[in-house]
């Protein structure tokens, strides 16, 4: 499985609401009519992020099966009755990036409100036995590694329920951010 995240912020004079709006109608649509391999999309508001200027923004998640399932997501997000609701929630986003992360461990977080840790190891160094720690002392956690350093946020994502916290390994760089899920 792999995960697609988009981060992104509006423009200044946008009213958070209208963009949250905006953004729920596109990820309603999108679940509605899914593209072949999308297992499911989500959206959350999050804290300030140095890959949106230091700014509060937003994190969309879509599940994949595969990397083979970027090329119809990327199509099906701008047809169809996708369409509209992508149009006008595109049309009021001042900035955006995005990253593809592949599972590594744990069930994705769906929970309304959650803790994304974002990591760095220090070079040259096993990334799997600092993380199988933390992954035991962090059951509930859904661990994510970027993929080809394709996106601007850390090499490892995990996410966390609630507003838990997770122990860093020793000489790891992390950035905590909370998030709330954006609904209906």
């Amino acid at each position: 499985m792999l995960a697609y995240v988009f981060w992104h912020r509006p423009y200044p004079q946008v009213e958070s609401k209208t963009y949250e709006d905006a953004s729920i109608r596109f990820q309603e649509t999108l679940s509605r009519h899914p593209s072949p391999g999308l297992m499911g999309a989500a959206s959350w508001r999050i804290e300030a992020v140095p890959w949106l200027g230091d700014q509060p923004g937003y994190e969309d998640w879509c599940l994949l099966q595969g990397s083979w399932a970027m090329d119809p997501l990327n199509a099906f997000a701008v047809v169809g009755e996708r369409q509209p609701s992508h149009d006008t929630v595109a049309a009021q986003m001042a900035v955006g990036a995005g990253g593809l992360y592949t599972h590594i461990w744990g069930d994705p977080c769906t929970a309304a409100t959650s803790t994304v840790v974002w990591l760095t190891r220090p070079r040259g160094i096993q990334w799997q036995p600092p993380l199988e720690a933390v992954r035991a002392s962090v059951p509930k956690a859904t661990f994510w590694r970027r993929q080809m350093n394709l996106g601007p946020a850390l090499e490892f994502a995990v996410e966390i329920p609630g507003s838990a916290t997770i122990p860093v390994p020793d000489g790891w760089q992390a950035r905590t951010i909370k998030r709330v899920r954006l609904s209906a």
